[in-house]
């Protein structure tokens, strides 16, 4: 496994299961790690953004961060991606979910759970930064929150997405708030997987029921979702040539 501050790539072997959009839900949370084992070097998770911000009146973002910084420090198998609500922090940029302020909310909630909004804040901040935007397999396979951006030239642009700790460039934007046809075409999600020599590509970010394909993408609701809820459980020593390869590792949560 290569891994840097912005992308990690994961090879040919093993097993890889894609979470997205937990939102402070706990309980899904824990259903997915009942699937995921740890030990098991080969054995990856990936939680593809936004852990927080539930729109739901128990709010467990707080115990499910802590959890996810704790088990991203224990293993090497543990892949948290940046969200565009992560994010929000980062940028100190409100977010809003109708008439609610969500990153003042967890600001809130922070105080409640902890006492005090720092160090836990900055604290918070210093891991959103340290995690990378994007998971590349071998077999075929790119995952991102969202996105991708239609300002790119290359795969390097991706590489080097943030600069001088600058995380309000158009590219960082695009690939944490993006949505298809509004942001992007299919056209630009083939045009990105020539340049990353991917086949496939997986998103979160966009509420579905479940799951929904464009293009050459597919777009995952793992807990924040219209109603059924889904992940994928990928075989990495499988190769995936098309989206018809990837559907077949669909999963839902309660089977």
């Amino acid at each position: 496994m290569d891994y840097n501050t912005r992308l990690v790539e994961l090879p040919k072997k093993g097993r890889l299961l894609i979470f997205t959009d937990l939102h402070g839900n706990f309980g899904d949370y824990k259903k997915f790690l009942s699937k995921w084992d740890c030990e098991d070097s080969n054995c990856h998770i990936i939680i593809n953004g936004d852990f927080i911000h539930s729109i739901y009146k128990e709010d467990f973002s707080v115990e499910l961060l802590d959890d996810i910084i704790d088990k991203f420090h224990k293993y090497d198998n543990f892949h948290p991606i940046l969200g565009n609500h992560e994010w929000s922090h980062i940028a100190n940029a409100n977010l809003y979910k109708g008439t609610v302020n969500q990153k003042k909310d967890f600001e809130k909630l922070i105080v409640k759970k902890k006492g005090s909004l720092e160090p836990y804040l900055s604290n918070y901040i210093d891991f959103f930064k340290s995690i990378p935007f994007f998971v590349k397999t071998e077999n075929g396979i790119f995952i991102s929150h969202a996105g991708p951006s239609r300002s790119i030239e290359s795969y390097e642009d991706y590489e080097f997405i943030v600069e001088d700790d600058d995380y309000y460039s158009e590219l960082v934007f695009s690939v944490l708030w993006a949505r298809p046809e509004k942001d992007y075409n299919e056209e630009d999600v083939s045009f990105f997987l020539d340049l990353v020599k991917s086949k496939v590509m997986v998103v979160g970010h966009t509420t579905v029921d479940g799951y929904e394909v464009f293009g050459k993408q597919l777009i995952l609701a793992s807990s924040f979702s219209l109603n059924r809820k889904c992940y994928l459980d990928i075989d990495l020593s499988n190769p995936i040539g098309d989206m018809d390869d990837l559907l077949k590792n669909i999963k839902l949560l309660d089977d």
